[in-house]
This record gives C-alpha cells, structure tokens and sequence, in this order.
C-alpha cells in the first residue's frame, strides 16, 4: 500500500516538473521583440505591444499560483498520510515482536 502511494506520489511529481519546465521554456516567445531605437512612435508602439504581452503572461502564473497552493495542500496531506502508516508499522512490528530483547540460549 505505501509503496503504491509512493509511486504515484513520484509520478505525479514527475508531471509536475514537466509541465513546469516546458512552461518555463514557452516564456522565451518571439512575440515579445526587441526594441529600434531609431523611431519614437515605434518605439512607443512596440512598447505598449510588449507591456501587453508580458501582462498576459502575468495572468497565467497568477492562474498558476492557486494550483501550485493546492498542489501543496496535497503534499502536506500525503506527508501525514505516509507518517501514519509509519506508526502504524511500527505499532505492528512492537506487537509481533515485543519490547523485551529475546534471551538466546545455547550459544556458549
């Protein structure tokens, strides 16, 4: 059981990074130009394009910030989760085995 947990935990986190990674990749975007100094007005105009752009961009990692939140509410979920399961195990192995060390005998 804990080690089905395990897998998809790190499964999940795998994804995770995935995503992250390529949407990190998609910031580098050629709709987003360099500027000519040459001209004011297109200068001005290439500006007021560029402001748009990166605030669309902003959006999304604000969208994002609510997922990364959950995502973390989850993991702390599945930490408790896992540390249970831990007492748990350690509650049997007390029971199988006792607190008491065993007396061998025979071995002199």
């Amino acid at each position: 059981m804990l080690v089905n947990i395990l897998v998809v935990f790190f499964i999940i986190l795998l994804f995770y990074q995935t995503f992250i990674h390529v949407f990190r990749e998609g910031l580098d975007n050629p709709e987003y130009k360099p500027y000519d100094p040459d001209n004011a007005l297109i200068l001005a105009q290439q500006n007021a394009g560029n402001i748009e752009f990166l605030k669309q961009k902003i959006a999304i990692l604000e969208n994002m910030q609510k997922e990364v939140n959950d995502l973390s509410l989850n993991l702390i979920t599945v930490n408790e989760q896992i540390q249970g399961l831990i007492e748990q195990q350690q509650q049997a192995a007390t029971q199988l085995v006792g607190s008491t060390p065993l007396t061998i005998t025979g071995t002199s």
